[in-house]
Order: C-alpha cells, then sequence, then structure tokens
C-alpha cells in the first residue's frame, strides 16, 4: 500500500499524461505442492514529445523470502521510429530478486513490418553476477499478425566458488491483435539459465523449457487488462513452475 501511494504521489505532480501499471504472479510449484507470488506496480509521466519518466517498486514471496526492490526508468523518442530506454532497481539483501539491475534497451522501426529491439543488462544478485544480451525482431508482414523471435546470451559469474558460464536461451512468441481493442498470443522458450533468480542463494545452471499463451482486453481505450499462463520445466531441480501473471494498464 505505501509503495502504490507513493507512485500515485509521483504521478500527481504533473500535468502530462500518466500511466499506471499492476503485474501480479502468481507461481504454482507442482512437485513441491508450494506457491508464490510477486507484485510489480509502475508509474510513468510524460515530460514532453520525447521523454518519459517513471518509478517501479516490487515485493516477492517465495521459499519463506520476503523480499522488494525500486528503482527509476526513463525512455527517450529522438525520432518517431527510435526508442531508447534505461532503468535501474536496488533491493537490500535480496536472494531470489536482484540487488542490483541496470538495463539499456533501444527498438527501432526500420521498415514497414520491421522493428528490431535489443536490450543490455547488468544483475547482480548476492553470489551471482549476469551480463545478458537480448536481440529480437517484431514482424509484421500479415495485417494485425505479429511473429517475434528472439535470443538472449550472455554470462553468468559466481562468487563461491568462483566461475564463470555462458547462459543463453531462444524462443519466439505469435500474437493476432485488434488495435486498442484485444490481443491473443503464444509463445515457447528454451535456454540455460542461472539458478538465484529461480530458487535463491545457489551457484549452478539451470536448463528451462518454458511455453504458454495470453490475452489482453481492452475494457476502454485508457484500459487494458491481459493474462498469461506461462508452464516451465526445470529439469535439474525436477520441478516445474506453473505461473499466471494479471496485468493491469491504466493511462489517464
Amino acid at each position: 500500500m505505501k509503495l502504490t501511494l507513493l507512485i500515485v504521489a509521483f504521478l500527481s505532480t504533473s500535468a502530462f499524461a500518466h500511466q499506471l501499471q499492476s503485474v501480479t504472479q502468481h507461481i504454482n510449484l507442482q512437485r513441491q505442492n508450494q506457491t508464490g507470488w510477486q507484485q510489480d506496480i509502475l508509474g510513468k509521466m510524460t515530460l514532453s514529445r520525447k521523454w518519459e519518466v517513471g518509478v517501479q517498486g516490487t515485493y516477492l514471496e517465495r521459499f519463506g523470502f520476503y523480499e522488494n526492490r525500486g528503482g527509476l526508468f526513463a525512455l527517450y523518442h529522438p525520432s518517431d521510429s527510435l526508442t531508447l530506454e534505461g532503468k535501474i532497481l536496488a533491493g537490500g539483501d535480496n536472494q531470489i530478486l536482484p540487488q542490483l539491475q541496470s538495463s539499456l534497451s533501444a527498438y527501432l522501426a526500420v521498415a514497414d513490418g520491421i522493428t528490431p529491439f535489443g536490450t543490455y543488462k547488468d544483475t547482480s544478485y548476492s553470489i551471482t553476477r549476469l551480463h545478458m544480451v537480448s536481440l529480437g525482431v517484431e514482424i509484421e508482414k500479415m495485417t494485425n499478425f505479429l511473429i517475434i523471435p528472439q535470443v538472449m546470451f550472455g554470462k553468468a559469474s559466481f562468487k563461491a566458488p568462483a566461475s564463470t558460464r555462458d547462459i543463453h536461451s531462444y524462443g519466439v512468441k505469435l500474437a493476432y491483435y485488434r488495435e486498442k481493442f484485444y490481443s491473443l498470443f503464444i509463445f515457447g522458450y528454451k535456454g540455460v539459465e542461472a539458478s538465484q533468480g529461480i530458487v535463491g542463494k545457489s551457484n549452478f545452471l539451470i536448463d528451462t523449457m518454458s511455453g504458454g499463451l495470453g490475452a489482453s482486453y481492452h475494457f476502454r481505450p485508457q484500459f487494458k487488462t491481459e493474462v498469461i499462463v506461462d508452464h516451465t520445466d526445470y529439469q535439474q531441480l525436477k520441478n516445474q513452475f506453473l505461473t499466471t501473471t494479471l496485468n493491469l494498464v491504466w493511462d489517464f
């Protein structure tokens, strides 16, 4: 509640357009019969045609951990075809959430129906540090149909015992949408991830395979709701996570 009030106070300081977003995730650890959840609140305001700034806060409960983080982000639109985004998030003595995370992203519309994007992310946990690059492209060569292939690669450095390992993932998302009305989508990804962001203080790699589906609907032009369900298999953990995400977006 305090986090929501702070973000609302932040948004009330400007007369420009605002956006308030709530992302709620419920995680069912199927073979252990445990659950966890995570709540993110984001607030964004437009300063000018080129600049947007925002704040973000997160609260997580999982495996007996109760963690939080907060931070700032900014978007810069130097032209109609290019968007740049920077973000920094920090959180105390977290074991699952990062203690410090920074990222830089770029989105560029290079041709009709083709929009490549990329992100560099530096993530520090208590005993793990990740350097990752994600690359993808939105392809819309059929009206209202999107194909979004994406690949991630990087390095995971562990403190004890000291070692550095390669991580990666790749996958694709397929979507059908009607602008400001609704969308339907499915996706699948496969890769190798560092364990700490999944199960807490640990220092090994995990093979992952996930797939899911979702839908969004605009109740009004200014209000959108989205529901996503995805299933992820973690072979080394001998476990499977079923994650349900409710995303609410309000423009005002």
